[in-house]
């Protein structure tokens, strides 16, 4: 079996085309797997079916969609300043099931992986967005009610770049790999985990995406296989781009991300038929 992951981003509009929008790639995917026979299924069933060793039990054509950083693009239609009204990617998957029905794609789910840190996301809509509020909370525990999403742990702030050195756990933000200890491990994972718990009135999703793909070592190799259960996650996801085979470690499952390794149609199916 070779189960490939899809990632979308919902602030990923440069444009209004497949190739520069992350919105119209999504309705334009989602229509056109379905036409070839894949089969979406969530995250969680690979990721469990990686550990137990079945995944040879899991539907053929088999597939899992992810977003990642939780913006209010994934769940609010909204009015981007210069490309206009953008369809959510949640919307996206209800107007998916509402066209062609619940039975086309019975297991339809995305895992939505969010940055937590309310102060960092705060930030990141005035550095990454326009300043409009569009990096709100509140939409997780409604979204995550529903079933089509999932909210899971994207970190407590990214680690990103852009927050002021007085919001910084240590040196080196702007990229993930590298964290500074233990502390920081809690700092980044744990603390994330009681707060998606405290949003949400439940357990998050059980799975965790490393900031830009980044695989940091302490938490793969150390700090997340030893304190999972106290986490309660069981597997984390990079942005290595491959396919989920059976010799995949669960705390290093590999994705395919929009636009970095397709941005046509004809190539997204090269990458699912490789």
């Amino acid at each position: 079996m070779r189960i490939p992951i899809l990632t979308y981003h919902g602030v990923g509009v440069d444009g209004n085309d497949y190739a520069s929008n992350d919105h119209i790639g999504l309705k334009t995917d989602l229509e056109r797997l379905h036409a070839e026979g894949f089969r979406v299924i969530s995250l969680e069933q690979i990721a469990r079916a990686l550990i137990l060793g079945t995944l040879d039990q899991l539907p053929a054509r088999a597939l899992a969609i992810t977003f990642d950083d939780g913006s209010g693009f994934d769940f609010f239609d909204l009015e981007h300043p210069a490309f206009g009204p953008q369809r959510s990617l949640l919307n996206i998957l209800r107007d998916f099931q509402q066209q062609f029905g619940i039975e086309a794609q019975p297991g339809l789910h995305a895992t939505n992986f969010a940055i937590v840190s309310p102060d960092a996301r705060q930030v990141l809509d005035r550095t990454c967005l326009i300043g409009q509020g569009w990096w709100g909370d509140d939409w997780w525990a409604p979204a995550n009610d529903e079933g089509l999403m999932s909210i899971a742990n994207h970190s407590w702030d990214h680690r990103h770049g852009t927050l002021p050195e007085s919001m910084q756990f240590s040196p080196g933000y702007g990229q993930f790999k590298e964290l500074s200890g233990i502390e920081e491990c809690d700092w980044q994972v744990r603390q994330a985990q009681q707060y998606l718990q405290d949003r949400l009135g439940q357990p998050p999703l059980p799975i965790f995406a490393y900031p830009y793909g980044e695989v940091a070592p302490l938490l793969a190799d150390d700090y997340l296989p030893q304190q999972a259960q106290s986490l309660g996650l069981l597997a984390a996801v990079t942005g290595e781009p491959a396919p989920v085979t059976t010799d995949v470690d669960c705390w290093r499952i590999p994705r395919y991300i929009f636009r970095r390794d397709w941005s046509e149609p004809d190539e997204l199916l090269r990458v699912l038929h490789d």
